[in-house]
C-alpha cells in the first residue's frame, strides 16, 4: 500500500522490512557478534549507530577497549582477541548495547554476498524503516487480523525501483502470490486480485480503504477504477504470464480464474484436471458410503 504514496520509498521500505524480518531469524554466537562490532568500528564506522560508537569510545576513555596495531589485522586475518574479549565484557554490563550489536550482526549476515548481497548505508536507517513498516503492519492487523506475508526476490524490487512505470505488475504479482501461498494453484476471481493489488486481504479492508470519505487513501482509487475494467485486468494478467511471473487460466463468461506461479499453461491445466478428478472420487466415495 505504501507504493501508492511514493513508489520508490514504498519499495525500499519493503526491502528494509524484509532484511530485518529475515535477519531476526538468524542464529549467532556472541564471540562472532563481538568480532563483527570490532571490524565495523575499525573499517565500517559509518554503518554503526552513534550509540554503539559512543559506548566503545567511552570504554576507550576508561581503558576498557584497548588500541591495537593495524586495526586488529595481521596480514589478511582479522582477529583482535583483546578487543573481542573487551566487547564481550561490555555486553555483560550493557544489555541495550548487546541487543543492538546482535541485530547489527544478524543484518550483516543476511546482507552478505552469499545471501541477499545488499550493501547498506547504515544499520540505523534500515532498522528505523523496518520499525515504521512494523507499525503500519500492526495498525492494519489490529483492524483486519493477521495479514498475508508473500515474498519475492530482492532483484525484483530493484527492477521496479528502476522501472516504476511497471509498478502495477509488481502489485498484481505480490497480490496473487499472497493468495497462492504454498499451494500449486488456486481458484479466485478478478475482484479478489484487485483487492490484493492495493494491499487488502478481504472485503472489509477493501471497502474501508476505498471509501471516498477516507481522503488519505485517494491514491488507491485510480488503480481500483482502472483495473475494475475487464480489458485492463485481462491485459495485466496476460503481461504477467508473458513475463513469466504467474500463469492463469479462465473460461469465457465464467468468473472463476485459476492462478499459479509461472508454469506452462498445459502444466497448469493438467494440475487442475487432476485435482478435479481427485475431488470427484472423494465425492463419489462419500455418496456411496452414505447409502451403505
Amino acid at each position: 500500500m505504501q507504493t501508492y504514496d511514493d513508489i520508490e520509498k514504498g519499495l525500499r521500505m519493503i526491502i528494509d522490512y524484509g532484511i530485518v524480518h529475515y535477519a531476526k531469524k538468524q542464529s549467532y554466537n556472541l564471540h562472532d557478534v563481538a568480532r563483527q562490532v570490532c571490524y565495523d568500528y575499525y573499517r565500517n564506522r559509518d554503518l554503526l549507530q552513534y550509540s554503539v560508537i559512543n559506548t566503545i569510545r567511552v570504554a576507550e576513555n576508561h581503558d576498557q577497549f584497548s588500541e591495537v596495531d593495524h586495526d586488529g589485522f595481521s596480514w589478511d586475518s582479522f582477529n583482535p582477541e583483546d578487543n573481542i574479549n573487551e566487547i564481550l565484557l561490555l555486553f555483560e554490563n550493557d544489555s541495550s548495547f548487546k541487543k543492538t550489536c546482535i541485530l547489527n550482526y544478524q543484518i550483516h549476515l543476511v546482507c552478505s554476498q552469499d545471501q541477499l548481497n545488499i550493501k547498506l548505508r547504515s544499520y540505523q536507517r534500515t532498522i528505523e524503516t523496518y520499525d515504521k513498516a512494523v507499525k503500519i503492519q500492526e495498525s492494519f492487523e489490529r483492524q483486519f487480523g493477521p495479514d498475508a506475508m508473500p515474498y519475492c526476490k530482492v532483484s525484483m524490487l530493484w527492477q521496479f525501483i528502476d522501472n516504476p512505470k511497471d509498478i502495477d505488475l509488481f502489485r498484481a504479482y505480490i497480490g496473487i502470490k499472497s493468495m497462492i501461498g504454498r499451494r500449486n494453484f488456486i481458484s479466485s476471481n478478478k475482484p479478489a486480485i484487485l483487492s490484493r493489488m492495493i494491499g487488502c486481504k478481504n472485503k472489509a479492508a477493501f471497502e474501508f480503504f476505498t471509501a471516498n470519505r477516507y481522503n488519505k487513501n485517494k491514491n488507491l482509487l485510480p488503480t481500483v477504477e482502472k483495473y475494475s475494467k475487464r480489458y485492463n485486468m485481462d491485459k495485466l494478467l496476460l503481461t504477467l504470464a508473458e513475463r513469466k511471473y504467474i500463469m492463469f487460466l479462465s473460461k469465457k463468461e465464467v468468473r472463476v480464474i485459476y492462478l499459479s506461479k509461472y508454469m506452462e499453461p498445459e502444466e497448469l491445466g493438467k494440475l487442475i484436471k487432476e485435482t478435479k478428478e481427485r475431488q470427484n472420487i472423494k465425492q463419489r466415495i462419500k455418496n456411496v458410503t452414505a447409502t451403505l
